[in-house]
């Protein structure tokens, strides 16, 4: 992929930018409209692979958009998240591999079209199914440019929301502010599995494409008090499983990253000094890997990311907007308040590094 598409389309699938995807329409089985047959990529994305078993009755599709998981309760299948428009045929598919079932729920972490996208093939083909999510989402897909009812919710949440008991107990969580500004957190307390939407996505701190260095910080240090007990595995957005120890390490991360930031902010230090402290952490090793992962050859390495992120706390410590740019990689720009961060530490990835993707 050239650098130039790279540039446009980082920050690991979920950018806000693409919400006018949101509006592409669902094909026949296998395929989407103007594509050829087999699994469609959506938007640039890695194409989705054939399902794979976590541990019991939980499964996972990786690639077309962010992870979705599949869980087979008695009565029916729980998918979280869709994936870009265009993927509902052939998660149907995939989900058909394992269970005759009918899917019954479809919850999605946050508003992003590569989350929700074929949301609407689902309520087409299964009109009894429902579709949460948190109320936060619901109005951040409704203001869009382009809302289409048939990514919208059947239900929403304010703060949690439990469904189902037993074995299929489900529990949602929202704790403010973090990745988008409604995010849900699933558990799945008989698997002891918690699916993270991209708060926790390629094991790198996330994209905050409106800010938000500080919220995230809060947010996941919520969240881990909050599953302390309650959680062995760990479904990242978009990559693989990841445990409780990885979560911890995560929101110790983001923390750290805030603070760190601070600290050199007030010094009138350039920003790229905080990732170094980071660096001197080796719990956080990690999280400032500087290989691109497998499947995210569209995004940029996970030292990136968390300069993009202490770029934004610059910001957010000096009353200033965070606008997509910084968010998504260009250099902090120098101002009266704070210095400019060096263009190297967010540039997009070589053509080098992406032939040598580690896996994911």
């Amino acid at each position: 992929m050239k650098t130039k598409v790279v540039l446009a389309i980082l920050a690991a699938g979920s950018l806000a930018a693409m919400a006018s995807a949101q509006q592409a329409p669902q094909g026949a089985p296998g395929a989407a409209p103007g594509r050829p047959a087999g699994p469609p990529r959506g938007g640039g994305l890695p194409p989705p692979e054939p399902i794979e078993h976590v541990k019991d009755n939980v499964y996972k599709i990786f690639g077309g958009g962010g992870n979705t998981l599949v869980v087979v309760q008695k009565d029916g299948v729980v998918l979280v998240d869709t994936k870009m428009p265009g993927n509902g045929p052939y998660i149907d598919e995939q989900v058909k591999k394992v269970t005759d079932k009918p899917i019954k729920l479809i919850i999605n972490t946050h508003s992003h079209p590569d989350h929700v996208g074929s949301n609407d093939y689902f309520r087409e083909h299964y009109p009894n199914a429902r579709i949460i999510m948190n109320e936060g989402a619901k109005e951040e897909l409704s203001g869009g440019p382009r809302p289409s009812p048939a990514l919208l919710p059947t239900e929403t949440y304010k703060d949690r929301m439990t469904i189902g008991s037993g074995a299929d107990r489900i529990e949602l969580y929202h704790f403010g502010r973090g990745h988008t500004n409604g995010d849900t957190f699933v558990l799945f307390p008989a698997a002891r599995l918690l699916c993270m939407g991209d708060v926790m996505a390629w094991n790198m701190a996330p994209f905050l494409p409106a800010g938000g260095a500080e919220a995230i910080a809060e947010e996941t240090g919520a969240l881990v008090k909050a599953m302390k007990g309650k959680v062995d595995l760990v479904e990242e957005g978009h990559g693989h499983i990841n445990n409780w120890a990885g979560l911890v390490r995560l929101a110790k991360f983001d923390r750290a990253l805030v603070d760190a930031a601070k600290v050199h902010y007030d010094r009138m230090d350039p920003p790229g000094m905080a990732v170094a402290d980071l660096q001197k952490n080796a719990d956080f090793a990690p999280l400032l890997d500087t290989h691109i992962k497998k499947g995210l050859e569209y995004g940029n390495t996970p030292r990136a990311r968390a300069n993009m992120n202490v770029n934004i706390a610059y910001l957010e410590f000096a009353g200033e907007p965070v606008g997509f740019g910084v968010a998504n990689g260009q250099p902090l720009p120098a101002t009266d308040k704070h210095k400019g961060s060096d263009p190297k530490d967010t540039a997009p990835p070589t053509p080098e590094m992406l032939a040598t993707a580690v896996a994911k």
